[in-house]
């Protein structure tokens, strides 16, 4: 055989695992070229349905998208990642990828545009807040666990209007002062907001923490 040949044989070989990997490895999660995933629950809370999209500190995938099935077979709700956003990147970089898994999504699933939420922890979650605050008629709300404001102003919230804010944060987690200062400057602002204090350092928690949120996003995004 040829090298040439081989070669090709050896990309088509390596494509179709990365296709199987991406389409089998966790049942109902299907990934795109760009690694964003995205999962279905067997039954829609309406169509079009409300969507979350999970946004991870070293770039979301499969696995971490499957680990919160439990929001998107609970609620009804369509479940996205985005695999470029991470920390210690560029935040405007990171934000531009947020957008383009939305719109990939929107033009892809049966996907309410007036009902996409961000979730994310840690920088994460300022990177969720950051992606709101920029484009507010795009996120809806947003699930913070143990985030802070970062870089953004108090006049970097003058955008938001019916949007929706879930923070979360712990009584030994070293940002309780930032999440309680900013649910004090929303609330102020006449921003729905929603503030959880839970035992623990700075953790993710649990996916049923999250599930409570996506409810509270779920019951005054109907308003």
């Amino acid at each position: 055989m040829s090298n040439a040949r081989q070669a090709g044989l050896a990309a088509l070989l390596l494509a179709a695992g990365a296709a199987a990997a991406a389409g089998t490895a966790f049942p109902g999660v299907t990934c795109d070229a760009d690694s964003d995933c995205c999962y279905l629950p067997e039954s829609l809370a309406s169509d079009p349905a409300p969507a979350l999209v999970v946004l991870h500190c070293n770039g979301a995938v499969a696995a971490d998208l499957d680990s919160f099935r439990l929001v998107a077979d609970s609620l009804g709700w369509v479940l996205a990642s985005c695999h470029a956003t991470r920390n210690r990147r560029d935040a405007l970089l990171n934000d531009g990828d947020v957008l383009h898994t939305i719109d990939k999504l929107l033009s892809t699933q049966p996907v309410d545009a007036g009902r996409v939420f961000l979730f994310g922890y840690s920088g994460q979650g300022v990177q969720a807040l950051l992606t709101m605050t920029m484009h507010p008629e795009v996120v809806r709300g947003v699930a913070s666990v143990c985030g802070h404001r970062g870089g953004i102003g108090d006049g970097g919230w003058a955008a938001l209007g019916d949007n929706l804010v879930y923070l979360v944060t712990r009584e030994d987690d070293w940002n309780r002062g930032e999440n309680e200062a900013l649910a004090r400057l929303l609330q102020a602002r006449g921003i729905v907001c929603e503030l959880v204090t839970t035992p623990g350092k700075h953790d993710a928690g649990p996916r049923a923490e999250l599930l409570e949120a996506c409810r509270w996003l779920d019951l005054f995004s109907r308003y």
